[in-house]
């Protein structure tokens, strides 16, 4: 029986069984001890790590009423063990153990005191403690990954699944993180099944890490939505199930943006490279309407045969324009008496891994749904919404289509019914083709 509420036989879809949440001390005690219930809000958040500042490690927080003084009882500095063990009814439970790192109290008057845990993995600590050395020589990128994971790998149960990769690379590491090294070699990793280069590390609450191209995770051929979520008036009735995928509220974040398209490198840019051995400069450019159907995209990239691609833009001019964003490349010929090293896979990856991920943030909503535990970033879901008009039932065909869940955060209150689920989806394409450029 979870923590704090007494009756579960009467529980539905949306609601939430909290079965543990629970804050270990230094000194040992234990929250569970001292009150069965201490707290009051929980968050809980997965992310792909997409965009620039976004974390690639599970994190959270635990809001704490303290009206017994639980905070100098267990003395609450911001190193406890966090256990959490919750699930939305007949659905996977999510089950997680980590680290508070950070405390927060807040009085808004004499008699009230709030506290905020605010908590991520045990890796996450780890990765920011610990410095690793290494050298590689010819070797899969994907067999680093997992080499320079090792280090993590301890902290618990928890393993690292790799796609492998088709290139080889050689690189020197001196005291980096192990999550800073598996960034930069997820920069030039090629999946041996895709030909683009968008290898991305995440953390899914099934107890995994991922080093995995999103073109695996997005493929239409292979990978079907895992759920399908319609924008829609429910009745009041409690035993609705229109409820369990309808979209409490949503909105559009960001939409592709021709002028921050163009000079950020989506669909044309070069790559000016200069062999120092050599003294030789190289020029490499990048067209995204000539490419397009060469990767997979979140929708299909051509629907039917002529009637065109369901990209961002209809306009082939952009992609003619490589002079809109040009990088710079310094290399060093046989540096490792080998063909290639880490910078000349760059030259081959660096405008195609740019455009790829500016792609995928191109189209961003933000849905809330009933609280769903099952739902995990890496997915893909199809949303289904409707146009402006009160009556037809018409869909929108620019809006609705499949995305995949770059980051979700779940949200629980104090009562069984009080759990959402917010989610950040993205997309790279629109569902069906836009009409031909006059």
């Amino acid at each position: 029986m979870e923590e704090g509420f007494s009756d579960d036989s009467n529980r539905g879809g949306g609601d939430v069984i909290v079965s543990k949440c629970n804050v270990i001390s230094s000194s040992g005690k234990q929250l569970k001890d001292i009150s069965k219930k201490a707290w009051n809000s929980i968050t809980y958040t997965e992310s792909m790590g997409l965009l620039t500042g976004d974390p690639q490690f599970i994190s959270g927080e635990i809001g704490i009423n303290d009206q017994i003084d639980i905070f100098n009882e267990m003395a609450l500095v911001g190193d406890e063990v966090v256990e959490l063990r919750f699930n939305t009814p007949q659905k996977k439970e999510i089950n997680f153990v980590g680290k508070v790192y950070n405390v927060g109290v807040v009085r808004p008057d004499d008699k009230t005191r709030l506290v905020k845990l605010k908590f991520c993995s045990a890796e996450k600590i780890t990765a920011d403690q610990i410095t690793i050395n290494r050298a590689y020589r010819e070797v899969l990128y994907s067999d680093m990954a997992k080499d320079i994971f090792t280090p993590l790998n301890v902290i618990g149960s928890k393993k690292l699944y790799v796609e492998p990769t088709k290139n080889k690379g050689s690189i020197i590491v001196n005291n980096k993180s192990p999550l800073d090294v598996l960034n930069l070699i997820a920069k030039v990793s090629r999946s041996a099944e895709y030909m683009g280069a968008n290898y991305v590390l995440f953390e899914q609450s099934d107890g995994f890490f991922k080093f995995a191209s999103i073109e695996s995770l997005i493929d239409p051929s292979r990978v079907s939505p895992t759920i399908s979520y319609v924008i829609d008036s429910p009745s009041g009735e409690k035993n609705d199930l229109r409820k369990l995928v309808g979209v409490k509220k949503w909105k559009v974040i960001t939409f592709p943006n021709v002028v921050s398209g163009v000079k950020g490198g989506v669909y044309g840019s070069t790559l000016v490279s200069h062999d120092l051995m050599k003294r030789k400069v190289a020029y490499t450019t990048f067209n995204y309407d000539e490419s397009y159907n060469q990767f997979k995209s979140v929708n299909y990239n051509q629907v039917g045969s002529g009637q065109g691609k369901t990209s961002l833009t209809n306009n082939k001019t952009y992609s003619e324009r490589n002079s809109g964003f040009v990088k710079f490349l310094p290399k060093h010929f046989k540096s490792f008496d080998t063909e290639k090293n880490y910078n000349d896979e760059r030259e081959e990856s660096e405008l195609i891994r740019n455009s790829q991920l500016r792609q995928i943030n191109s189209i961003r909503l933000m849905i809330i749904v009933p609280g769903d535990s099952q739902r995990r970033v890496g997915e893909v879901i199809k949303l289904k919404v409707p146009t402006a008009e009160e009556k037809g039932g018409k869909i929108d065909e620019i809006m609705s289509g499949r995305y995949l869940i770059s980051k979700i955060k779940h949200v629980v209150g104090s009562e069984p019914n009080d759990y959402n689920t917010a989610m950040e989806i993205v997309a790279d394409s629109f569902t069906n083709p836009l009409p031909t450029k006059a």
